[in-house]
């Protein structure tokens, strides 16, 4: 009850500030994704979806960059460590402070969301439609040991519910491993970004109700309410999505880390300039 009724005051604060000037900036946020079974996130779990989403009024895009779980970064401690160890040793205080170094910019703040509580947002969006190859195909039925009755019949075109689209997404076996796994996760997220373009804000509130149990947040009150008035306004407003990956090709090399197996050498440095080209280059102006 507490929960719905703070949100329909971010509703009412939202609508006054709908009359305040226009804030073209870039707005990052950090959403985590914990691949476990709970019903509820854990406070030390890995989390081995990292996504920076990034906002951009400017140019009016929604741009999500994967960042690999086994990227290579320097922790709060000065230590060598991978990303998805970030959150679980130094919370989300230390993982928004080491991305901002990495990657020159400000953070807003961070959403926690345990896997499992994606598929009902997945169904109430009716579902997402994807291709898939033999090698996702077989992987989707391991994953789910067969028993599902809206099981793929094959490659090709699939309509997947959210306990189907969630198996895709876990797929580590088919393609090149992690960095296929987030393209997957990408494809669906891109789908649910163009359903929602036609959902009332009420509507995108009352989504948000369905996983908020499955979530933790570091956002503040005027991080929440910038976030659902640049989001809300993006995509009414017919946004594009980007894609965006780190590391990017050519930018990594294999190496290992005492203790936790193998990682992803990444020079962040060339990553970060990358990014930043992006941000600064006028979609318009490249085609």
């Amino acid at each position: 009850m507490k929960r719905r009724l703070f949100l329909c005051l971010v509703l009412l604060m939202l609508l006054c500030a709908a009359a305040l000037a226009e804030n073209t900036r870039a707005r990052h946020y950090l959403l985590l994704g914990e691949d476990g079974y709970a019903d509820s996130v854990v406070d030390d779990a890995r989390t081995d979806t990292i996504v920076l989403l990034t906002l951009d009024e400017k140019y009016n895009r929604v741009i999500m960059t994967s960042i690999l779980r086994d990227s290579m970064i320097t922790s709060p401690k000065d230590t060598p460590t991978k990303a998805n160890l970030l959150y679980k040793y130094f919370g989300f205080e230390g993982l928004e402070a080491c991305i901002e170094r990495e990657l020159d910019i400000k953070i807003e703040g961070c959403v926690l969301v345990n896997f499992e509580n994606v598929k009902p947002v997945i169904d109430a969006l009716g579902g997402v439609d994807l291709v898939i190859d033999e090698n996702e195909y077989i992987s989707i039925r391991k994953i789910l040991l067969g028993k599902d009755e809206n099981m793929p019949k094959g490659p090709g075109l699939v309509h997947m519910t959210g306990r189907i689209a969630l198996a895709y997404m876990r797929d580590r076996q088919s393609g090149s491993g992690d960095f296929s796994r987030t393209e997957r996760q990408r494809k669906v997220v891109g789908q649910l970004v163009a359903k929602c373009r036609d959902l009332s804000l009420l509507e995108l509130i009352g989504i948000y109700n369905d996983v908020s149990s499955g979530m933790k947040m570091s956002l503040s009150i005027p991080a929440i309410l910038g976030a659902m008035k640049s989001g809300y306004g993006l995509l009414t407003g017919g946004a594009d999505f980007v894609e965006f990956r780190v590391p990017q090709n050519g930018t990594y090399s294999y190496t290992s880390l005492a203790g936790s197996g193998s990682a992803l050498n990444v020079r962040w440095k060339t990553n970060r300039q990358r990014f930043h080209e992006l941000l600064d280059t006028n979609p318009e102006e490249t085609d």
